[in-house]
C-alpha cells in the first residue's frame, strides 16, 4: 500500500481542527439524526472523554427547549436508566469550513449503539425468551419515567441506547416528552401529534385530546412486536375506511376486535410463525384500539406472558441477561 504524503497528512490533522462545536468539542462523525436535530459523537477536549452531542436544526428550537427541561429535570430524578445530560448551549459549530450558531445538547456517548440496529441484525427478531427480559428493562424505564409525572411519546428501537459489557439499556431523545402532572399534581391530558407512525397511537392520528401515559403503553406494545418478529405490527395504527391493501386494514381489525383474522393476515402476509399464545394476548391489549382497555405496569407484570420474568430470581434474571448479550453479539 502506498504510504500517504505528508501534505495528506496536514489535511487530515486540519480537517480534525476545523470541525468543532463551540471551541471545546472535536466532531468525530456522524451517528444519526432525524427531522429535528443531527447527532455526532465527539471528543471532550476538556475532560478528554468522548461524549454525544446533539445539534438542532434553525426550526426546531422548541424541541431543544423541551428536551432541555425535561432532562434537567431528570438529572434531579437521578434516574440511572436516562441517558446522561452534561450541558445545553448555543454557540458555534464549524464543519468544512463553514461556521454556524447552534442551540446543541451534549449527553453520553452510548458505544455500543441502539437496540435498532441490535434488532436488525437478528434473522427474525429476539428469542422469545430475550424479548421477556429486554421489555422488563424497557417497561422499568418507562414506568420511573411516569412516576416522575413525564411521558416519552417517542418509545422505539432507536431510543433505547446500550452502554457497557452488559449492554445496559438508557432511554434518550426527549424533544417529544411532556409533563403531565400539574403544580397540584393534577393528571394534564394533551392533543400534540408527536410520536414516530409506526409506534404512534390511534387517538393521536385521530386529533383526540388524549393520555399521555396510555400513549406510552401503546409505543411500548408495538416495540414488542418488533423485538418480537423484526417486523412492524401494522403500517399505522390508522383506521382507514377506504384501505388500499391488506396491511392497511391490519389496525382496522384490531380496533373490530376481529383478532383471529389480525393474526391470520400477519402470518400470512409477514410470514410469522409461533407466535405464543400470550404474547398475543398481550400485545393485543397493549395495542387495543380504546386507551382505557390498555394494561397498566402491574397489569403488564401480572400477564400470563410476563409471569416467568415476574416471579423470577436473580439467577434467572442473569441468566437472561447473558442470552441476551450472546444473541446481541452474534
Amino acid at each position: 500500500m502506498k504510504k500517504p504524503s505528508n501534505s495528506n497528512k496536514k489535511k487530515i490533522i486540519n480537517k480534525s481542527t476545523l470541525d468543532t462545536l463551540d471551541k471545546r468539542y472535536n466532531i468525530l462523525g456522524g451517528l444519526g439524526g432525524g427531522h429535528s436535530s443531527k447527532v455526532y459523537k465527539v471528543l471532550d477536549t476538556v475532560t478528554k472523554k468522548k461524549k454525544a452531542v446533539k445539534i438542532f436544526e434553525d426550526d426546531s428550537i422548541s424541541e431543544f427547549r423541551t428536551e432541555e427541561s425535561i432532562l434537567k429535570k431528570i438529572n434531579e430524578y437521578n434516574i440511572n436508566s436516562i441517558i446522561k445530560f452534561y450541558e445545553a448551549g448555543f454557540g458555534h459549530l464549524t464543519i468544512d469550513g463553514n461556521t454556524q450558531e447552534k442551540y446543541y445538547i451534549v449527553l453520553e456517548y452510548a458505544r455500543k449503539g441502539n437496540l435498532l440496529k441490535k434488532l436488525e441484525k437478528t434473522s427474525n427478531g429476539f428469542s422469545e425468551d430475550v424479548c421477556k427480559y429486554i421489555f422488563y428493562k424497557i417497561l422499568k424505564i418507562v414506568k420511573a419515567l411516569h412516576e416522575k409525572g413525564i411521558c416519552h411519546r417517542d418509545l422505539k428501537p432507536e431510543n433505547i441506547l446500550l452502554f457497557g459489557a452488559n449492554y445496559d439499556f438508557k432511554l434518550c431523545d426527549f424533544g417529544f416528552s411532556f409533563c403531565f402532572l400539574d403544580d397540584n399534581q393534577n393528571k394534564k391530558k394533551s392533543k400534540d401529534p408527536f410520536g414516530t407512525d409506526y409506534y404512534r397511537a390511534p387517538e393521536v392520528y385521530e386529533n383526540k385530546l388524549y393520555d399521555p401515559e396510555k400513549v406510552d403503553i401503546f409505543s411500548i406494545g408495538a416495540l414488542l412486536f418488533g423485538l418480537m418478529t423484526k417486523k412492524q405490527a401494522f403500517d399505522k395504527a390508522q383506521t382507514l375506511e377506504f384501505a388500499q391493501n391488506e396491511v392497511q386494514k391490519l389496525y382496522n381489525l384490531i380496533k373490530e376486535k376481529q383478532i383471529d383474522t389480525y393474526w391470520f393476515i400477519v402470518e400470512n402476509i409477514f410470514n410469522i410463525k409461533n407466535l405464543s399464545k400470550e404474547f398475543k394476548e398481550l400485545f393485543i391489549k397493549l395495542v387495543s384500539y380504546n386507551p382505557s382497555e390498555r394494561p397498566s405496569f402491574e397489569e403488564i407484570m401480572n400477564s400470563d406472558w410476563m409471569k416467568e420474568i415476574k416471579g423470577a430470581n436473580e439467577e434467572h434474571l442473569n441468566n437472561l441477561k447473558d442470552k441476551m448479550k450472546s444473541e446481541m453479539e452474534t
